[in-house]
C-alpha cells in the first residue's frame, strides 16, 4: 500500500502530464490548420477550401463543447463550493441570514472581469482617436482597400478593422455570412487565430488583388479574456489541488485523485480551445497551458506542508470569496464569449447545441464521481 506522501507525489505527476498534454492538443490542431490553410492560399484548390472549411466546423464544435464543460463548471461544482465554505464559516461565526452570499459574490466577480475589459477597451479607444484623429472610421469600422490602394491606406484600414474587431461581443457582428462562392483567401484569414502576412507585403496584396480588408472580424475570442478565464481556472485548480494536499488517508488521496484528474483534463483541453481561438501566439498558448498544468500540483504541495494550519475559519472565507470571483469569471466568458461566437452564426445549429449539452454532461457525470454528492451538502441546511 503505497504511503499518504507516495500516494501525494503519483497525484503530482499524473495531473500535470495529464492536464499539459490535453492542453496542447488544441494548440497542435490550430497548427495543423494553419498548415492547410497555408498550402490552399497557394494551389486555391477547392478541395483544400473544403477541408479548411471542415476543420472550421471541428474547432466550432469542440469550442461549443468547451463552453458546456464551463458553465457545468460554474454552476455544479464552483458555486456549490463556494456557497458549503461561506455557510460554514458563517455557521462558525453564529451569524444567520437568507442573503444569497455566494451568489453575490459570484455576480462581483462577473462585474469585475467585465469592469476591467471595459476599461482597457476605453484606454485603447482613446489611444486609437489620438494616433488617428485624421481617418474617418465607417460606422462598422470596415474599409473597402482596392488593390491601387498604397501602404498608408492599407495600415489604416488594418487599425481600423482591428478597433472594431476588439470592440465587438466575440463572433457578433453586422455582417451577414459569406456566400459558398466567396474568395479562398477569406476561407483562411475567417480561421481563428490565422494570422494573413498579405497585410505587411504590398507585393502580395497587388498580385492577388483581392479584399482583405475584413480580415480582423474573424470570430475569434478576446485575449483578455481568455487570459481572465486563465487566472480564474488557475486559482480554482490550486484550492482543487489543495484538497488532495490537505488528505491524511492515502484512499482518500487516490479517491480524490481519479476525480480531479479527468475533470483538470477536461478543463484543460478546454482552456486549450479558448487560447488558440484568441489573438495570441503558439509561444503564449504553451506557455499559459503549461502555466495552467503547474497550478493544480503547486496545490497538492502547498497542501502538503500545511495541512495542520488551512483547517480554519478564515482559511475558508479567503477560499470562499475567490472561488466565488473565479465562478463569476466562469459565468462571463461562457455568456459573453463563447456562446455569442458560436450560436450567431446560422450553420449547424443543432449540432453545437448537442456539443454544449455533451460537454455539460461530460462535468456532470465527473461530479459523480466525487465524495461531495454521497454526503449531505452542509449540516446547516440539514439541520433546518
Amino acid at each position: 500500500m503505497l504511503s499518504v506522501m507516495a500516494a501525494k507525489g503519483v497525484v503530482l505527476g499524473v495531473l500535470f502530464v495529464m492536464t499539459f498534454g490535453l492542453g496542447l492538443i488544441p494548440v497542435k490542431l490550430m497548427n495543423v490548420i494553419q498548415h492547410s490553410a497555408a498550402v490552399t492560399l497557394h494551389d486555391g484548390s477547392t478541395a483544400g477550401r473544403h477541408k479548411i472549411s471542415t476543420y472550421k466546423r471541428v474547432l466550432s464544435f469542440l469550442s461549443c463543447f468547451a463552453g458546456g464543460v464551463f458553465l457545468a463548471t460554474c454552476f455544479l461544482d464552483l458555486l456549490p463550493s463556494v456557497r458549503k465554505k461561506l455557510i460554514t464559516v458563517l455557521f462558525e461565526l453564529n451569524i444567520t441570514t437568507g442573503f444569497p452570499l455566494a451568489e453575490f459574490i459570484m455576480s462581483l466577480g462577473l462585474f469585475f472581469i467585465l469592469i476591467v475589459e471595459q476599461i482597457v477597451l476605453m484606454v485603447k479607444e482613446q489611444h486609437a482617436h489620438s494616433d488617428h484623429d485624421d481617418v474617418r472610421r465607417p460606422l462598422l469600422g470596415q474599409q473597402k482597400v482596392n488593390s491601387a490602394g498604397s501602404s498608408a491606406s492599407l495600415e489604416q484600414s488594418i487599425r481600423s478593422d482591428q478597433v472594431h474587431s476588439d470592440h465587438s461581443i466575440a463572433g457578433i457582428t453586422d455582417r451577414p455570412d459569406l456566400p459558398d462562392e466567396s474568395d479562398h483567401e477569406q476561407e483562411i484569414s475567417n480561421l481563428p487565430g490565422s494570422r494573413n502576412r498579405s497585410y505587411s507585403d504590398p507585393h502580395h496584396h497587388h498580385n492577388h488583388g483581392h479584399h482583405h480588408g475584413d480580415e480582423m472580424n474573424f470570430q475569434n475570442h478576446s485575449p483578455l479574456r481568455a487570459i481572465m478565464l486563465l487566472m480564474a481556472l488557475s486559482l480554482h485548480s490550486v484550492f482543487e489541488g489543495l484538497a488532495v494536499g490537505l488528505q491524511v488517508n492515502p484512499g482518500q488521496v487516490l479517491g480524490i485523485f481519479a476525480a480531479l484528474v479527468l475533470h483538470k483534463s477536461i478543463l484543460s483541453f478546454s482552456i486549450g480551445m479558448n487560447l488558440v481561438q484568441s489573438r495570441l501566439s503558439t509561444a503564449v498558448c504553451v506557455k499559459s497551458i503549461l502555466f495552467f498544468s503547474l497550478t493544480a500540483p503547486v496545490g497538492v504541495a502547498v497542501g502538503m506542508v500545511m495541512t495542520d494550519l488551512w483547517e480554519t475559519e478564515t482559511s475558508y472565507l479567503v477560499d470562499g470569496i475567490l472561488q466565488g470571483v473565479a465562478s463569476g469569471t466562469f459565468l462571463y466568458i461562457s455568456f459573453f464569449e463563447v456562446l455569442p461566437a458560436e450560436f450567431n452564426s446560422s450553420h449547424d445549429r443543432m449540432l453545437k447545441l448537442l456539443m454544449l449539452l455533451l460537454g455539460y454532461s461530460t462535468v456532470t457525470a465527473i461530479l459523480f464521481l466525487s465524495d461531495d454528492v454521497k454526503a449531505p451538502f452542509c449540516k446547516i441546511e440539514v439541520g433546518n
